[in-house]
């Protein structure tokens, strides 16, 4: 398994919500109209953006994923989550006596994995937007799965069935496309693609939390990566619950630096040719 699926197969966490039999009443869907120009969407994006404070919250996830052998895998665990615009993440999950733990800061991401993986990657930030063509996972786009994405004027808008959609393209090639509903300008969607146009990731976004202080954050994530065909290879459900303002005074610096290696196996470090490099 390499260093980049295994990212992906962190992201792989998903929470089972629903049980029993009785189909659900299905409403109809309010339609809105959009804003008239991407000038205007990004102005209230951005806004959104500015307004979003810290927050910690617990969350109740599970690894799915299919093994080398074909089959699938199901893993539960607890998590906690905190996070401090626009940079600052750590995550920590457990079960038992395992670890996995992502975290970012202003300059370095890195995520660990034990025992299953015993293996350890880091790198800087600057290098990871650099690769975010061929890393699976970008770690700035943690931090979009809460809602947060810095939409600019030069996006492109079209309006379709009470969504605003949102492509960013480089080099006239489509990077990201962000589906925002047209009536509260919430982001519910979110796509990736690779170098050759393809959806490499989509983050769904929904039940948004108003909480107090103005909080507003989606509690129910869910993350596909697809493969080179566009097949869905592994998915990701996080439920958040208990979410509330992370008080500065608990905002401890150790818990944004990056960790060290603590016993790891295997350690691995991106570098400038965008792989993660063994290191001893």
């Amino acid at each position: 398994m390499t260093a980049n699926n295994s990212i992906i197969i962190f992201l792989a966490a998903a929470m089972v919500v629903l049980s029993g039999c009785q189909q659900p009443v299905i409403q109809p869907k309010r339609l809105c109209p959009g804003k008239a120009t991407a000038q205007q969407a990004a102005a209230v994006l951005q806004l959104q953006k500015q307004n979003v404070q810290p927050i910690m919250a617990s969350a109740d996830c599970i690894f799915s994923w299919c093994d080398e052998k074909g089959k699938d895998r199901h893993e539960p665990f607890d998590a906690q989550l905190r996070f401090v615009p626009p940079e600052k993440i750590f995550f920590k999950g457990d079960k038992l006596f395992n670890e996995i733990r992502f975290g970012t800061n202003e300059t370095e991401f890195w995520l660990r994995v034990k025992p299953e993986m015993d293996s350890y990657w880091w790198g800087s930030k600057i290098l990871a937007d650099q690769c975010d063509q061929v890393l699976l996972v970008n770690p700035a786009q943690i931090a979009e799965a809460l809602g947060i994405v810095d939409v600019t004027p030069d996006w492109t808008l079209m309006y379709r069935d009470g969504y605003d959609i949102l492509s960013l393209y480089e080099d006239e090639k489509l990077k990201k496309r962000v589906y925002v509903n047209a009536c509260d300008y919430r982001i519910e969607r979110i796509e990736y693609f690779d170098g050759y146009g393809m959806k490499k990731v989509s983050v769904e976004l929904t039940d948004y939390w108003a909480g107090d202080d103005g909080l507003m954050v989606p509690s129910m994530i869910r993350v596909g990566s697809f493969d080179s065909l566009g097949t869905e290879e592994s998915s990701v459900q996080i439920k958040l619950k208990h979410i509330r303002p992370f008080p500065p005074e608990k905002q401890k610096k150790k818990m944004f630096q990056r960790p060290g290696r603590d016993g790891y196996e295997h350690l691995y470090r991106l570098n400038e040719n965008c792989e993660f490099e063994r290191l001893q």
